[in-house]
């Protein structure tokens, strides 16, 4: 039995078996954990053993 795409609480949205929250406090967290890790790798890179 499929499951309707629109049910569910107000600010979330059904993708496939996923709930997705909707706002921009998770996208501003998604931004800033990308942001450390590519600050993370620029290092390793600049201080990698020669």
């Amino acid at each position: 039995m499929p499951i309707p795409l629109d049910e569910g609480a107000p600010g979330r949205r059904r993708v496939g078996p996923f709930w997705i929250e909707e706002g921009m406090g998770v996208v501003a967290l998604g931004a800033a954990i990308l942001t450390l890790f590519t600050l993370l790798y620029v290092l390793a890179v600049i201080f990698r053993p020669t």
